[in-house]
């Protein structure tokens, strides 16, 4: 599938391609491609070996490890607009260290990751531009732990809602895009958990639900409310 204007113009405004140059670009535009997905079709499997990273053009992913006792745990909702699986080409992995499912239909860009690779070799500052990125991301994963081990479940799912909400104050509406197993599973509790803290919530005229929306009526409050837990 092809790229569209719209899209080269996307990935191009990237951390990932912004500082190669035009011909590095082109290079490996030309071997990468666009994939679809549809809801529950897997990308790539645990131990699979690495060949691509990716770029989420639209819809949403979830990247899952299988526990020991056969459970499915979320280890990271991956939103339009944001790449992954670079630690793994970077890092020389073997294989992919996790599972990846679309949660919904989905359509990606495919990186090859030789040529990309073969790209940043030519440009210092197309390596530490890369650098800084996974940097960024290994901080990100490190403030996640943090979450996952010291708050409780308000907290994380407060925090969850807020993710990319840059306002301060007012009152924001919110879809829910993830099935709510899946949302539980990536707060490191139990589906019930999740009903009683969004209930709780609701209680406490914090937000409001309409099926898979959540209206958040008042920023200021909010953040107090998930902070105080």
């Amino acid at each position: 599938m092809t790229l569209t204007p719209s899209q080269k113009n996307t990935l191009r405004s990237t951390s990932l391609f912004s500082d190669l140059s035009e011909e590095s670009y082109l290079r490996v535009i030309k071997k990468s491609r666009v994939v679809s997905l549809l809801t529950a079709q897997q990308l790539f499997e645990q131990g699979q070996p690495v060949s691509d990273f990716f770029f989420l053009l639209e819809g949403q992913l979830k990247l899952t490890r299988l526990s020991p006792e056969g459970g499915e745990k979320v280890i990271e909702i991956i939103n339009s607009g944001n790449s992954f699986a670079e630690a793994a080409v970077f890092g020389k992995f073997s294989g992919y260290p996790v599972n990846c499912f679309a949660i919904c239909d989905s359509l990606l860009f495919k990186i090859n990751a030789t040529t990309y690779i073969n790209e940043l070799r030519s440009s210092i500052d197309s390596c530490f531009a890369v650098m800084g990125r996974l940097s960024l991301r290994t901080h990100s994963l490190l403030s996640e732990v943090d979450r996952l081990t010291l708050h409780n479940a308000t907290h994380r799912l407060g925090v969850y809602l807020l993710d990319g909400i840059e306002a301060e104050t007012g009152r924001i509406e919110i879809e829910l895009i993830a099935p709510k197993h899946v949302i539980a599973s990536r707060l490191s509790i139990k589906p019930e958990t999740l009903s009683r803290t969004f209930k709780r919530l609701v209680e406490s005229e914090q937000i409001n639900i309409n099926e898979k929306h959540i209206v958040i009526l008042d920023l200021r409050a909010f953040r107090k409310f998930i902070t105080l837990g």
